[in-house]
């Protein structure tokens, strides 16, 4: 099996639909080459469907007018791992986090090496993210951050606060023209978002806090607080009440070593002017 179709089968959503189809297909005794023909598509298309190719939703329509599903079953699969992406080239457990972070109040947190995925440009995203993925999956993945989003909007914005490590600043992801965008993006959410918070944490101040790599908080009107660590392949949700209270507290440590508002904003103009 090639390597991509191995990695997209990790998605439940992909393989659910793959053993759907091949479910559908032996239970009305059909092969691959005649549901194939049956549908005027390749059996390949069909194999590449039941072993974790990503369908498409005219591909998920076809299905449900040819077996007669009227609940629009593959349609509605289709439309989900669409609107998902493929959870294969995220870490592992981001999922839950996503989930949580669109019901949350507010969030809370430190960023390391980039800038925080609720400020990125799609330019940026593409630049952070696009390291080892494949076109059809870089785009899933752009567009799901982008779609994140959007919990920054509307009559009851989530409220961000977060600290930046100042390296961020002059890492040159994506090259000079994205980052002059981002770091004005970051400018005119500084001016025009009163419910997002932005501090940079200087080089000149090494805190043990921000050691440990990113961390975020998040925050509910109707349960308790959880955080978030997220690493290479790997992504881990804390619940236990420790735990979040031992990153609250970091959280407050690089609150209280960070620039203040009007110096932060300061150093993200000098270092857009550096990008021209």
């Amino acid at each position: 099996m090639a390597k991509d179709q191995d990695d997209y089968t990790r998605d439940p959503l992909i393989r659910a639909f793959g053993n759907l189809l091949r479910g559908y297909r032996s239970n009305a005794g059909l092969s691959r080459r005649a549901l194939a023909d049956a549908l005027g598509c390749t059996y390949q298309w069909i194999e590449k469907l039941e072993t974790g190719t990503k369908p498409s939703v005219a591909t998920g329509v076809d299905l449900d007018t040819f077996f007669k599903i009227p609940e629009r079953t593959f349609q509605t699969l289709a439309e989900e791992i669409a609107r998902t992406g493929k959870h294969a080239a995220s870490p592992l457990g981001f999922g839950t986090f996503a989930d949580l972070e669109s019901r949350a109040i507010s969030k809370r947190g430190f960023e390391a090496q980039v800038f925080p995925g609720l400020l990125q440009t799609e330019a940026y995203a593409r630049g952070v993210m696009g390291a080892g993925q494949i076109r059809d999956s870089l785009d899933d993945l752009v567009a799901a951050r982008i779609e994140r989003q959007r919990v920054l909007e509307g009559d009851s914005p989530l409220r961000l606060a977060a600290v930046i490590d100042e390296s961020a600043l002059h890492r040159p992801i994506g090259g000079p023209e994205v980052m002059r965008e981002q770091l004005l993006h970051l400018e005119s959410i500084f001016l025009g978002s009163p419910a997002v918070q932005l501090r940079i944490l200087p080089r000149t101040r090494p805190v043990w806090a921000a050691l440990d790599g990113s961390f975020s908080i998040l925050s509910f009107a109707d349960r308790s607080e959880v955080a978030h660590y997220e690493g290479p392949g790997n992504s881990r949700l804390l619940e236990d009440p420790q735990a979040v209270m031992e990153c609250a507290t970091r959280f407050h440590i690089l609150m209280g070593e960070a620039l203040t508002s009007s110096e932060s904003l300061a150093m993200i103009m000098s270092a857009s002017e550096g990008y021209t």
